[in-house]
């Protein structure tokens, strides 16, 4: 009952019909749905430590939540602890759910496959919005102005009412469904990979969305480097590339277009936010409620303004420890016969998230803690086959992050710059 709970707390934040949404307004749907969950999970006894300590990410994830809290006292707003507990809470005890309550490769494919109609639903919308003007759920396409053109981009409604955030959801999907990797991981064959491939490559390029088809032609290119390996993938990438200079709004990328030079001024405000703050930094929630005029449109300026430092660094541990988790399994030899191919899914999939939130900010969005929920969830299935890929977190992993995040800020701030004087 817990997990059925669990998938649907996932469909809810998927699936918000506005009818429907303005019906209820007011009405705490998702927090009445995360307490059931959780009072299963007690009552059927799936709340286990075990579950939690075989990967730091787990820890790391309730050390971040309490720290982003911090960042609002830390400026002086008591009432901002309980705030930030709250509204960052609906996507941390996801996570927990997931973790405690997806306990065996079957539960896995459930939430993976869930996750694959439900953006297959967005993309059928995307789609019949692009040839409609109007898509099922009423939302009308996006008209861009490139140059003398008007370019139409479908999206779709409440938080993917910017069809970045529409393409972004979507296809980390993608890497769930290519043929090597879907095939054992998640399906017996791999027709059915191809069949749900169709309409979420095109919902995705008819967003038009930059980065989200940069983060799609990365999940190819991971594709490419398993089966032909580094060099002959280079290649690969460097054709898929002039494949995509058809796709409109592709070939307008320059540090000089308009929207390059407006993400400049929101990466630079928040790189200046962090100098300000370098602790605290902003406070979680206030790039946009300080007097600035949009978010940051970067994942990681968006956390290292709003935490500062310490908040920066607890973030990207979560990557770090995503990836040693995934590049383990994929050094497991005598494992189950879907670790290989769901291991290089997973790379792809977190791997095209990145890509694809380095142009948005996402930082606190849900299907980010849902792939690492997956991850957690995997290393403790194996766990209980005798197959340990988990780690304890030291001192060297922390200076690894720590590191790692520095040398972001350093080569952020030199990109920045670097584009200022190239556009002008």
């Amino acid at each position: 009952m817990s997990f059925f709970f669990t998938l649907l707390f996932v469909v809810i934040l998927y699936v918000r019909p506005q009818e429907f949404w303005d019906l209820i307004q007011g009405w705490p749907i998702m927090d009445y749905v995360a307490g059931g969950a959780i009072l299963f999970v007690f009552l059927s006894g799936e709340f286990q430590k075990s579950k939690l300590v075989d990967s730091p990410i787990p820890k790391m994830l309730a050390m971040f939540w309490v720290w982003l809290a911090l960042t609002q006292v830390g400026h002086g707003w008591l009432g901002g602890f309980p705030y930030t507990i709250q509204k960052f809470g609906r996507v941390a005890i996801l996570f927990y759910l997931i973790v405690l309550t997806v306990d065996s490769i079957r539960k896995v494919r459930i939430l993976i496959w869930t996750m694959i109609i439900l953006s297959t639903f967005l993309s059928i919308e995307a789609i019949v919005q692009f040839y409609t003007g109007i898509s099922l759920g009423g939302a009308s396409a996006l008209a861009r102005r490139v140059g003398e053109d008007v370019v139409m981009q479908a999206r779709g409604i409440g938080i993917f009412s910017d069809p970045n955030d529409l393409a972004l959801h979507v296809v980390p999907m993608l890497a769930f469904l290519v043929p090597p990797f879907h095939k054992k991981s998640i399906s017996n064959t791999f027709i059915t990979g191809v069949i749900f491939m169709i309409p979420l490559v095109t919902g995705v390029v008819y967003t038009r969305s930059r980065g989200g088809i940069l983060a799609m032609a990365f999940v190819a290119w991971i594709y490419m480097r398993h089966r032909v390996g580094m060099t002959f993938s280079v290649v690969g990438l460097v054709m898929l590339f002039g494949l995509l200079m058809a796709v409109p709004r592709f070939d307008d990328v320059s540090a000089s277009s308009g929207s390059a030079q407006t993400r400049l001024d929101h990466w630079a405000y928040g790189l200046s936010e962090f100098r300000a703050n370098p602790l605290f930094g902003m406070g979680y929630d206030n790039f946009t409620t300080q007097g600035y005029r949009h978010t940051a449109h970067n994942s990681f300026v968006l956390v290292l303004a709003e935490s500062g430092l310490i908040g920066t660094i607890l973030w990207l541990s979560f990557f770090y420890s995503a990836g040693r988790h995934i590049f383990a399994m994929e050094r497991i030899t005598r494992g189950p016969p879907w670790v290989a191919p769901m291991s290089k899914a997973l790379e792809a999939a977190l791997g095209g998230w990145m890509v694809g939130a380095f142009f948005l900010s996402q930082s606190y969005g849900f299907l980010l803690y849902i792939l690492l929920a997956i991850i957690v969830a995997i290393v403790n299935i194996l766990n209980k086959q005798g197959i340990d890929i988990g780690f304890q977190w030291k001192g060297r992993q922390t200076r690894n992050v720590f590191f790692i995040t520095v040398g972001m800020v350093v080569g952020i701030h030199i990109l920045v710059r670097t584009l200022f004087v190239v556009s002008f």
